[in-house]
């Protein structure tokens, strides 16, 4: 996830080959509230707001670089190649400080998720 208006960031703060994946990014240009949660964000807003940019993350051309680049650096907050916060937490457990591999592109939920998604919009 690449906020809109902030520069790439330098080679030397991203494991990734190059950042010219950020500026091919889907939410290039979005608001970054999507994104990312307030402190005070709970329950169904919450799984609203992560269902949304998942939903935005899900057809992005660069969801693989992005995800990858939040698992390598350990990014804390929001939403990055489809995962959320807690996704990336749960993964880095499974991994269990093991090599961290590539995984598959992410689809988003359809257990009824999606028509959630629609109706809060």
């Amino acid at each position: 996830m690449a906020p809109a208006g902030t520069a790439p960031l330098p080679a030397y703060q991203t494991p990734t080959a190059g950042v010219g994946w950020q500026e091919r990014a889907a939410c290039r240009g979005l608001d970054v509230s999507v994104f990312f949660s307030p402190d005070t964000e709970r329950g169904r807003a919450r799984a609203r707001r992560e269902l949304r940019a998942q939903q935005i993350c899900h057809n992005c051309p660069v969801l693989a670089a992005c995800r990858d680049h939040a698992l390598a650096t350990g990014e804390p907050y929001g939403t990055w190649g489809g995962m959320t916060e807690t996704e990336r937490r749960r993964h880095a457990r499974r991994r269990g400080g093991r090599e961290r591999r590539s995984l598959p592109p992410r689809r988003p939920a359809s257990d009824g998720a999606e028509r959630e998604w629609a109706s809060a919009r």
